[in-house]
Parts: structure tokens; C-alpha cells; sequence
């Protein structure tokens, strides 16, 4: 029986995935005019709720293409606002930014080639190691940025610094190996879509 997208955005996993992404944008508004603690904690609330959305869906046998999008949409939110932010304020240098969407975009187009073929690259390890050192690397990185524990700086930096950083080695590494098996199914999936 096909699924249905109002079916499958009924599942547990994937409201839990809707509502990260509503806290998510609720968090960025709220650091910025209201309390930048606050935004904070918003922001590790919607970071947490990413392992407990993929918990629910592998527990309770609810896992949907629809979760896997809406769940990799969240994270490149989660990353590039919080990236973005970082580097307005003058945490990270402007290139950063651009390192990070070029990975992401060339990612992207990747992925979005092979399931037009009807063919999927899965995510990596290391995917999924860039996605954690760079979700925890922004607990230091906005700890520092806004001055909540002043004593533990420039401790705070230069943890965020090394985390973010490792995060986008990571990521580097993950679309090698992305780029490696487009490359393998690329005359398969050619095939498909002629």
C-alpha cells in the first residue's frame, strides 16, 4: 500500500521533525531580539529532538522517505542558520560560509541526479559525523559569541572553532564519498533518465 503524504506526516517521527523545524525558526528571531540565552536553548532543543526523531522512527517501525527529507531539510537549516549567524557576528570569517553551502549544494545536486534516476546515495558515516560535530560545535560557538560564560572564554571559541571546523572536514570527506558513488551509478542512471 502506497503511502500518502498526509499519512506519513501523521507519524510520530515526523511531527517530532515538524516541530523541531518550528523551534528552529522560532530560535533564530528569539536570539536575535529577545534573549540570546533563550535563542540558545531553543536552539540545543531543536539539536536534541534530531536523534529523537530518528529514535521514534526506527522504534516504532515509522520510517518514511517523507522523515528522511523533512530530517535532512531540518539539519542544513540547523547548520546554515546557525552558520550564518556565527559569521554575521563576526565568529567565523565570510569564506566559511561559502565552504560550507558549496559542500551542501554540490550534495544537493548529487542526490537530487540520482533519485530523478530513481536511485538513492545513502548517507554516510562521515555525513552523519559532520552533522553532529557541527550541531555540537554551535553549544560552545554561542556560548562564546554571547558572552554567557565570559570566564570559560576564549576556551569556548576555540572549541567552536575546532568543532565546526572538524564538522566541515567531515563533510568534505562524506561528499567524496558521495561524489565516488555518483560516479559509479552515473551510466546506469544516465540510462534511466534518457
Amino acid at each position: 500500500m502506497a503511502s500518502t503524504i498526509r499519512k506519513d506526516l501523521r507519524t510520530a517521527p515526523n511531527i517530532v521533525t515538524l516541530l523541531r523545524i518550528g523551534i528552529l525558526c522560532l530560535a533564530v528571531p528569539v536570539y536575535f531580539y529577545v534573549s540570546h540565552g533563550a535563542g540558545i536553548v531553543l536552539a540545543i532543543v531543536a539539536g536534541v529532538t534530531d536523534y529523537l526523531d530518528g529514535y521514534l522512527a526506527r522504534r516504532l517501525g515509522q520510517v518514511t522517505r517523507l522523515g528522511e527529507i523533512l530530517d535532512q531539510f531540518c539539519d542544513l537549516c540547523f547548520e546554515s542558520f546557525l552558520i550564518a549567524i556565527a559569521t554575521l557576528q563576526g565568529f567565523f570569517p565570510p569564506y566559511f560560509l561559502f565552504v560550507y553551502l558549496l559542500r551542501e549544494f554540490w550534495v544537493t545536486g548529487l542526490r537530487r541526479f540520482m533519485a530523478e534516476a530513481r536511485m538513492n546515495i545513502p548517507s554516510s558515516l562521515a555525513g552523519k559525523v559532520k552533522t553532529n560535530l557541527i550541531m555540537w560545535g554551535f553549544l560552545p560557538t554561542y556560548l562564546s559569541i554571547s558572552a554567557l560564560l565570559p570566564s570559560a572564554d576564549p576556551y569556548l571559541g576555540h572549541a567552536g572553532r575546532i568543532m565546526v571546523g572538524l564538522g566541515l572536514a567531515a563533510g568534505y570527506y562524506s561528499a567524496l564519498g558521495y561524489t565516488k558513488a555518483f560516479a559509479a551509478g552515473y551510466a546506469e542512471a544516465t540510462g534511466r533518465i534518457n
